[in-house]
Order: structure tokens, then C-alpha cells, then sequence
């Protein structure tokens, strides 16, 4: 697949193969698919494209869902999709791209759980996590069986991934959406709006750094005892824009620095193989995206030109 300038956007196609691997693929495809067809395709390859992604993103879709947890996702889906294009058309994207996929995010959740407590009852958040615990958990004993040195994770792990399941649905869709969004830029003849920012540019409101806040003080004070996973989801989403942001901050310094993409990429390979470093790099990089908020790195980086 090319983009308009004929040239292979591998960066793009990279993106998708990895997002497949961690996420659902209609996450990406049925957006991308509303994208093509609202921005008014003219050509045959542009309806072909619309039609045959938005076709293959449908069927996963609407395949049987062999649990509720699966079908109030692929509800989402479709749900969060309509509210990401309809805002696209009704406003200009990229500058407000993260708002825009928040709030298409929060509709579409508001409206999901909506239907499932009508189809469901209004117990249907226990039988959701109990899903979504045993997901993981049949995961966990599929590892333990394989490596039966984490079996002291498995306890810890299972209630993690459980409870930050919203979180990580989330996270899914915001880089689903940008995702989507980027390859329509490239493919309509008369996309809705430019392409995002290049990454090393990413960056979000400087107020965010108080929802952080707000969550590390549910999550330490015993009042608030009731309202610990909503404070986990809030801290697990901040805390993933947080670290991309510092990964963008290094995108940015490495590039003043002519350091090219491919070392930055071997770079990041080797620490996922390190382990310990590995849970060292992390919080390091999210702490650099928290002060980022303060210090403006890449400002003060823009302005070292000027300044010698």
C-alpha cells in the first residue's frame, strides 16, 4: 500500500503490525474505513481501499462473541468510531488530536456501559471484571506452565491487568485512532484534516500533571478507599502519555544530536531484552515527561542555536 507520493509509509506499516499484536485490528481499520468514506473518496482506489478495510474490520466485528467481555468491545468499536469521524467532521484535527480521541473515548464508553446495564443489569460491572480476571488468569497459568519462575507475579499481575482493563481500552483506541488517522491523511485525495505532528513534537496541556496528582492522593489516602481503581486507570493512562512524551523528548534530542532513528530504534531493543534496566528506563522516561511540564526541554533545545 502507497502513499499519494507513491512511496511505502513503513514507519506506518510497522505501526499496524505491532498495534495488531497488542490490540484489536478493528480498532484501527473500521476508523480508518469512516475516515476514507467521509472524506468523500473520488477514486477507484480510494472507495477499494474504504470498502475493503471497512468490509474485513466489520467481520471481526460482528463474529459471535464468545463472552460478554469480547461483545461490549467490539460495541466499543463501533460506538467510539462514530464519535471520533463525527468529530472530525464537525472540528479540524490534528491540533486538538488527543482531546478528540478522549472524548470520543468517554462517549463511547459512557454509551457502552449505558447498554450493557440494560441488556445486562446493573451488576454487569462485577460479571465484566470476574471476565476480564479470568482472561488473565487463563494467560498467567499459560505462561507459569513455560516459566514457572513468575508464578510469584501471577497473583499480582492477574489484579493489575484486571483492574486497568478501562485503562488499557483506552490506550488502545487513542493509538488506534492515530493510527487510523495518519493513514487517511496519506490515502484520501481529500483528507479532513493534515497529519499529525511528528512525534518527536508530542506533548499534551501542562494541567494533566494534576490529575496525577489527584490519583497518587486517592490512591494513598484510606477515605477514598472505594475509588482506588478509577485513581489506577487515571495513573496507568498519564503515566503511558507521560512516558511517550519523555520518549519523545529523546526522539527530539537525538535528533539535535544527529543520532539516527535505527540507533535509537537498537537502543530501545537492547533494554527490552535487559530486563532491570528495563523497569529502571521507565519510570525514568515518565519522570522526564513530568517535568517536562516545568523545564520544556525541547524549547530550551530550539533556543541552543540562537544562544552560541
Amino acid at each position: 500500500m502507497t502513499a499519494r507520493g507513491g512511496r511505502v509509509p513503513w514507519r506506518l506499516v510497522v505501526g499496524v503490525a505491532a498495534y495488531a499484536a497488542w490490540a484489536p485490528p478493528a480498532l484501527v481499520g473500521l476508523p480508518f474505513a469512516a475516515l476514507m468514506l467521509a472524506a468523500r473518496p473520488e477514486t477507484a482506489r480510494e472507495w477499494g481501499l474504504a470498502l475493503v478495510v471497512g468490509s474485513v474490520s466489520a467481520g471481526l466485528v460482528l463474529q459471535p462473541a464468545g463472552d460478554m467481555l469480547s461483545a461490549l468491545v467490539r460495541a466499543y468499536v463501533v460506538l467510539v468510531t462514530a464519535a471520533f469521524v463525527s468529530g472530525a467532521l464537525l472540528g479540524r484535527l490534528p491540533a486538538s488530536f488527543l482531546r478528540r480521541g478522549l472524548r470520543a473515548s468517554l462517549l463511547a464508553g459512557v454509551a457502552v456501559v449505558a447498554l450493557a446495564r440494560i441488556a445486562w443489569g446493573e451488576n454487569v460491572g462485577a460479571a465484566l471484571h470476574w471476565e476480564a480476571t479470568r482472561q488473565v488468569s487463563w494467560s498467567m497459568r499459560f505462561l507459569v506452565e513455560r516459566r514457572p519462575e513468575v508464578y510469584a507475579l501471577f497473583e499480582p499481575v492477574v489484579r493489575f491487568v484486571s483492574d486497568s482493563v478501562p485503562a488499557t481500552l483506552l490506550l488502545q483506541t487513542l493509538a488506534g485512532l492515530a493510527l487510523a488517522w495518519q493513514w487517511h491523511t496519506r490515502l484520501a485525495q481529500r483528507p479532513l484534516g493534515p497529519p499529525l505532528a511528528p512525534f518527536r513534537e508530542f506533548r499534551f496541556g501542562d494541567h494533566w500533571v494534576w490529575a496525577v496528582i489527584a490519583a497518587l492522593a486517592v490512591w494513598v489516602t484510606p477515605f477514598f478507599a472505594d475509588l482506588n481503581t478509577a485513581a489506577l486507570n487515571l495513573a496507568v493512562v498519564l503515566g503511558v502519555l507521560y512516558l511517550v512524551r519523555g520518549l519523545a523528548i529523546v526522539a527530539a534530542i537525538a535528533g539535535a544530536l544527529g543520532v539516527s532513528a535505527g540507533a535509537l530504534l537498537a537502543g530501545a531493543a537492547a533494554a527490552a531484552l535487559l530486563a532491570v534496566p528495563l523497569l529502571l528506563l521507565i519510570p525514568g522516561l515518565a519522570t522526564l515527561g513530568v517535568t517536562d511540564t516545568w523545564l520544556e526541554f525541547r524549547r530550551r533545545l530550539k533556543r541552543r542555536p540562537n544562544a552560541t
